[in-house]
């Protein structure tokens, strides 16, 4: 079995601009400004395994999220502070920014943004003795929860994704935790993993 993780993250990649386009960095703000446009240059990507199966099948499709040069997180406040909603830019211009067709709207606490988002389930591939691979009855259940820290001049990422196994009636469920316990060096399953994307970088 080999993870699909669905995190996705507010990643632009931009065209070249000035070398200063958000708000004057605050060392130690308690909040940020209502109304502007945030541009967050990324320079570091990692993901971290919790109490998490290491098959190496299991862990063969999550990586760290790919980052580049131009990637950026970018986001425009409401006109209370009280929300940011994920920009797409074509340069490092708010007049060139429109709504994020990824919808990701953060809530506003001081300088940290979250995000929590709606569980995404999806039926596990089984593979029968036969060798035809089918849907099986147990569904994986992946619940994101996302924390951005402005840290002033620099910020730094969370998303958290917990893992669950879900399944009205059956016995599917059990019998892939439990292959997945036998083929893992460290006896571990799939129910209660947390997987951890982290970014990080510096305002623009």
């Amino acid at each position: 079995m080999t993870l699909r993780l669905v995190a996705a993250c507010a990643l632009l990649s931009v065209a070249c601009g000035p070398s200063t386009v958000s708000p004057a960095p605050v060392s130690g703000r308690v909040g940020v400004q209502p109304g502007a446009t945030y541009f967050w240059q990324v320079r570091t990507s990692a993901i971290e395994w919790g109490e998490c199966s290491d098959a190496e099948d299991f862990r063969a499709g999550a990586s760290a999220l790919p980052v580049g040069m131009n990637s950026y997180v970018v986001y425009k406040t409401d006109v209370e502070g009280r929300s940011a909603t994920a920009q797409s830019c074509m340069q490092l211009d708010p007049r060139t920014c429109t709504d994020s067709s990824s919808r990701i709207t953060f809530s506003i606490a001081g300088p940290e943004l979250t995000l929590v988002r709606d569980p995404v389930s999806d039926p596990l591939r089984v593979r029968q003795a036969n060798g035809v691979v089918r849907d099986s009855t147990c569904r994986l259940v992946q619940q994101e929860t996302w924390l951005f820290r402005d840290q002033g001049k620099t910020f730094d990422l969370e998303i958290n994704t917990t893992m669950s196994l879900e399944e009205p009636m059956g016995t599917e469920c059990a019998l892939i935790e439990d292959d997945l316990k036998a083929r893992s060096s460290n006896g571990l399953g799939l129910r209660g993993c947390v997987v951890t994307f982290r970014l990080g970088g510096d305002l623009r």
